[in-house]
Protein backbone atom coordinates (compact mmCIF):
# COMPACT_ATOMS: atom_id res chain seq x y z
CA UNK A 1 0.00 0.00 0.00
CA UNK A 2 1.25 3.46 -0.70
CA UNK A 3 2.31 5.74 1.86
CA UNK A 4 -0.17 8.21 3.22
CA UNK A 5 0.53 11.71 2.59
CA UNK A 6 -0.13 14.23 5.39
CA UNK A 7 0.62 17.56 4.02
CA UNK A 8 0.19 18.81 7.65
CA UNK A 9 2.15 16.59 9.84
CA UNK A 10 4.55 19.73 10.56
CA UNK A 11 1.65 21.86 11.66
CA UNK A 12 0.28 21.97 15.19
CA UNK A 13 -2.79 19.65 15.79
CA UNK A 14 -4.96 22.34 16.37
CA UNK A 15 -4.28 23.12 12.00
CA UNK A 16 -4.17 19.03 11.31
CA UNK A 17 -7.04 17.50 9.52
CA UNK A 18 -8.05 15.00 12.06
CA UNK A 19 -6.79 11.16 11.18
CA UNK A 20 -10.31 9.62 12.56
CA UNK A 21 -13.46 12.16 12.19
CA UNK A 22 -17.04 11.61 11.83
CA UNK A 23 -19.80 13.88 10.23
CA UNK A 24 -23.39 13.68 10.58
CA UNK A 25 -25.65 15.12 7.62
CA UNK A 26 -29.39 16.00 9.28
CA UNK A 27 -31.86 16.42 6.89
CA UNK A 28 -34.12 19.59 7.77
CA UNK A 29 -37.70 20.48 6.44
CA UNK A 30 -37.79 24.45 6.55
CA UNK A 31 -40.78 26.31 4.41
CA UNK A 32 -41.08 23.72 1.89
CA UNK A 33 -37.42 24.03 1.37
CA UNK A 34 -35.44 20.70 2.03
CA UNK A 35 -32.08 21.37 3.61
CA UNK A 36 -28.88 19.48 4.71
CA UNK A 37 -27.37 20.70 8.55
CA UNK A 38 -24.24 19.19 8.51
CA UNK A 39 -22.31 18.56 12.04
CA UNK A 40 -18.90 17.75 13.41
CA UNK A 41 -18.12 17.24 16.79
CA UNK A 42 -21.36 18.03 17.70
CA UNK A 43 -20.82 21.28 16.04
CA UNK A 44 -22.83 22.73 12.64
CA UNK A 45 -20.10 22.89 9.76
CA UNK A 46 -21.09 25.38 7.21
CA UNK A 47 -24.41 26.75 6.87
CA UNK A 48 -27.36 24.86 6.01
CA UNK A 49 -27.02 23.55 2.17
CA UNK A 50 -30.13 22.95 -0.33
CA UNK A 51 -29.94 21.82 -3.92
CA UNK A 52 -29.16 25.64 -5.33
CA UNK A 53 -30.95 23.78 -8.37
CA UNK A 54 -34.34 24.00 -9.77
CA UNK A 55 -34.36 20.36 -10.35
CA UNK A 56 -34.28 18.38 -6.80
CA UNK A 57 -30.76 16.44 -7.44
CA UNK A 58 -29.58 16.28 -3.74
CA UNK A 59 -26.57 18.23 -4.41
CA UNK A 60 -27.48 19.59 -0.73
CA UNK A 61 -25.38 16.44 0.05
CA UNK A 62 -22.10 17.86 -1.80
CA UNK A 63 -19.44 18.14 1.72
CA UNK A 64 -19.30 14.18 1.31
CA UNK A 65 -16.86 15.05 -1.61
CA UNK A 66 -14.90 17.84 0.75
CA UNK A 67 -14.82 15.32 3.38
CA UNK A 68 -14.10 12.27 1.18
CA UNK A 69 -11.20 14.55 -0.57
CA UNK A 70 -9.49 15.36 3.01
CA UNK A 71 -9.80 11.30 4.11
CA UNK A 72 -8.06 9.81 1.04
CA UNK A 73 -5.89 12.57 -0.41
CA UNK A 74 -5.25 14.32 2.52
CA UNK A 75 -6.23 17.35 1.04
CA UNK A 76 -9.29 19.62 0.83
CA UNK A 77 -9.17 23.25 1.76
CA UNK A 78 -12.92 23.41 1.92
CA UNK A 79 -13.01 20.65 5.20
CA UNK A 80 -10.46 23.00 6.61
CA UNK A 81 -12.35 25.46 6.17
CA UNK A 82 -15.84 24.35 7.55
CA UNK A 83 -13.52 22.18 10.71
CA UNK A 84 -11.40 25.51 11.24
CA UNK A 85 -8.10 23.52 10.63
CA UNK A 86 -6.76 26.22 8.58
CA UNK A 87 -2.70 26.18 8.86
CA UNK A 88 -2.59 30.03 10.14
CA UNK A 89 0.83 29.38 11.75
CA UNK A 90 2.10 29.41 7.92
CA UNK A 91 1.20 32.76 6.26
CA UNK A 92 2.23 31.49 2.76
CA UNK A 93 0.58 27.79 3.40
CA UNK A 94 -2.85 29.68 4.78
CA UNK A 95 -2.94 31.91 1.93
CA UNK A 96 -1.87 29.61 -1.24
CA UNK A 97 -3.24 26.09 -0.27
CA UNK A 98 -6.06 26.84 2.59
CA UNK A 99 -7.11 30.34 0.47
CA UNK A 100 -9.72 31.77 -1.69
CA UNK A 101 -8.58 30.12 -4.38
CA UNK A 102 -7.59 26.13 -3.61
CA UNK A 103 -11.00 26.60 -2.26
CA UNK A 104 -12.63 27.42 -5.36
CA UNK A 105 -10.71 25.10 -7.15
CA UNK A 106 -11.94 22.16 -4.42
CA UNK A 107 -15.25 23.36 -4.90
CA UNK A 108 -15.21 23.68 -8.84
CA UNK A 109 -14.26 20.26 -9.23
CA UNK A 110 -17.03 18.62 -6.34
CA UNK A 111 -19.56 20.30 -9.21
CA UNK A 112 -17.53 19.11 -12.27
CA UNK A 113 -17.52 15.52 -10.95
CA UNK A 114 -21.21 15.61 -9.86
CA UNK A 115 -22.33 16.68 -13.25
CA UNK A 116 -20.01 14.28 -14.64
CA UNK A 117 -21.45 11.48 -12.39
CA UNK A 118 -25.15 12.68 -12.87
CA UNK A 119 -24.33 11.73 -16.94
CA UNK A 120 -23.89 7.96 -15.37
CA UNK A 121 -26.11 6.88 -12.91
CA UNK A 122 -24.34 8.19 -9.99
CA UNK A 123 -21.50 6.16 -10.94
CA UNK A 124 -23.32 3.03 -9.41
CA UNK A 125 -22.10 0.95 -12.36
CA UNK A 126 -18.31 2.59 -12.70
CA UNK A 127 -15.52 1.11 -11.46
CA UNK A 128 -13.24 3.76 -13.35
CA UNK A 129 -13.12 7.55 -13.81
CA UNK A 130 -12.48 8.27 -17.46
CA UNK A 131 -8.84 9.46 -17.70
CA UNK A 132 -9.73 12.67 -19.74
CA UNK A 133 -11.35 13.82 -16.32
CA UNK A 134 -8.98 12.86 -13.97
CA UNK A 135 -6.41 14.72 -16.02
CA UNK A 136 -8.05 17.62 -16.31
CA UNK A 137 -8.48 17.49 -12.13
CA UNK A 138 -4.49 16.92 -12.03
CA UNK A 139 -4.48 20.11 -14.59
CA UNK A 140 -6.54 22.46 -12.68
CA UNK A 141 -4.68 21.53 -9.03
CA UNK A 142 -0.99 21.51 -10.39
CA UNK A 143 -0.56 24.71 -8.37
CA UNK A 144 -1.32 23.15 -4.96
CA UNK A 145 0.30 20.53 -3.02
CA UNK A 146 -2.35 17.84 -3.76
CA UNK A 147 -0.53 17.55 -7.45
CA UNK A 148 1.89 15.00 -5.76
CA UNK A 149 -1.37 12.36 -5.60
CA UNK A 150 -1.69 10.53 -8.61
CA UNK A 151 -4.37 9.41 -11.07
CA UNK A 152 -5.00 6.26 -9.09
CA UNK A 153 -5.41 8.40 -5.55
CA UNK A 154 -8.39 10.76 -7.62
CA UNK A 155 -10.33 8.11 -9.08
CA UNK A 156 -10.25 6.27 -5.51
CA UNK A 157 -11.68 9.78 -3.76
CA UNK A 158 -14.39 9.70 -6.63
CA UNK A 159 -15.03 6.75 -6.45
CA UNK A 160 -15.40 6.56 -2.46
CA UNK A 161 -17.13 9.95 -2.37
CA UNK A 162 -19.97 8.77 -4.64
CA UNK A 163 -20.67 5.46 -3.05
CA UNK A 164 -21.19 7.53 0.15
CA UNK A 165 -23.26 10.06 -1.60
CA UNK A 166 -25.72 7.22 -2.65
CA UNK A 167 -26.07 6.17 0.82
CA UNK A 168 -26.79 9.47 1.94
CA UNK A 169 -29.47 10.12 -1.07
CA UNK A 170 -30.93 6.36 -0.06
CA UNK A 171 -31.11 7.37 3.59
CA UNK A 172 -31.97 10.77 3.45
CA UNK A 173 -28.71 11.62 5.72
CA UNK A 174 -26.78 9.57 7.52
CA UNK A 175 -23.13 9.51 9.42
CA UNK A 176 -19.96 9.03 7.76
CA UNK A 177 -17.26 7.51 9.75
CA UNK A 178 -13.95 8.79 8.05
CA UNK A 179 -10.06 7.34 8.67
CA UNK A 180 -7.14 9.20 6.86
CA UNK A 181 -5.04 6.08 7.78
CA UNK A 182 -6.61 3.57 5.57
CA UNK A 183 -7.92 6.29 3.30
CA UNK A 184 -11.37 4.99 4.07
CA UNK A 185 -15.09 5.89 4.50
CA UNK A 186 -17.86 4.53 5.86
CA UNK A 187 -21.66 5.10 6.14
CA UNK A 188 -22.33 4.05 9.69
CA UNK A 189 -26.46 5.56 9.98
Amino acid sequence: MKEIIFFDSDFPEHEQLPRSFTIDFETIENNSKTLTKITYGNQQVGDFIDDNSRESDNYRFHDIFHYTFAAVLGWSPCSRSMMKRKRKSNPDIDQFEDGARAAITEEAISLMVFNYAKKRNLLTEDNSIDAELIGFIKDFTSPFEVSTCTNDDWEKAILLGYSLFRSLVENNGGRIKFDMFNRKGKFIV
